[in-house]
């Protein structure tokens, strides 16, 4: 009863606030992934977690497919996963490895060294991941919940992403 109770109060939220709901879904999914990924790593740090909550809080996925949708229309969910693949997913993860690394304090330097080291391959195995959720989600739910649907999908990509990011050299 408790969760269809929480599942009720929730879909009224994404009518009533998209925005701030969903920020604070991917918000608080980036405090569990993030610290999912130091526990694997047996090292906690709070300012990492606070980073990667930062980059992660603004719900970039939910003007993404509405700016898809208002774009192309419905349907053309082969096309939206091409671009989402394509151009929107590789921005997101520069985006992230850069930002959570400026906000975890590293130098610039060494922002950059992980960038080098890791983007090509996170944004590869990201290939092997994300298409087949992004069509499954452009094909088949309602444009208000895709970005939701991402962001709890994401949770586990998550966990490796920031381990990617996040990683001592």
């Amino acid at each position: 009863k408790a969760l269809l109770a929480f599942g009720q109060w929730y879909d009224l939220q994404i009518q009533v606030r998209p925005v701030a709901t969903k920020a604070l879904t991917s918000s608080f999914l980036a405090v569990c992934s993030n610290v999912v990924a130091q526990i694997i790593r047996r090292k906690f740090s709070l300012k990492e977690v606070l980073s990667f909550t930062l980059q992660a809080a603004p719900p970039f996925s939910h003007f993404w497919f509405a700016m898809l949708e208002a774009r192309l229309g419905p349907g053309k969910a082969l096309l939206k996963t091409a671009l989402d693949q394509l151009f929107f997913r590789p921005i997101m993860v520069f985006y992230c490895f850069v930002f959570t690394g400026v906000l975890s304090g590293k130098r610039w330097a060494e922002v950059h060294a992980n960038v080098q080291r890791n983007f090509a391959k996170v944004v590869i195995n990201s290939w092997k991941v994300w298409p087949g959720a992004i069509f499954l989600t452009q094909r088949y739910l309602p444009h208000h919940y895709r970005s939701a649907f991402i962001e709890l999908l994401a949770f586990f990509w998550d966990v490796y992403e920031s381990l990617m990011i996040c990683e001592e050299v």
